[in-house]
């Protein structure tokens, strides 16, 4: 057996147009560039998404505020959202 250790693929930065749709459902080609721009983690696309959805406990998403990429990712996905929403 080998005693080299697994790469933990959560925390290894997304470079795939695929990766980001796989998480976050069909986003447009310019949404995805700027999201790969960021080099975000696996684990940062998911709770961004999380939060986008707004899955979970409300008390646990206050307490654990986004930060980071995460917010970053939050951000332009919650932009793109918004002129939907206000047309209304």
């Amino acid at each position: 057996m080998s005693n080299t250790p697994k790469s933990d693929s959560q925390h290894v930065p997304v470079t795939e147009a695929a990766e980001v749709r796989h998480i976050l459902g069909d986003v447009d080609d310019d949404v995805v560039a700027e999201i790969l721009r960021l080099q975000p983690t696996l684990s940062e696309l998911e709770i961004a998404a999380t939060f986008l959805r707004g899955e979970g406990n409300e008390v646990d998403r206050l307490g654990h505020p986004l930060s980071g990429k995460a917010a970053q990712i939050f951000e332009i996905l919650s932009s793109i959202e918004e002129p939907e929403e206000q047309r209304r």
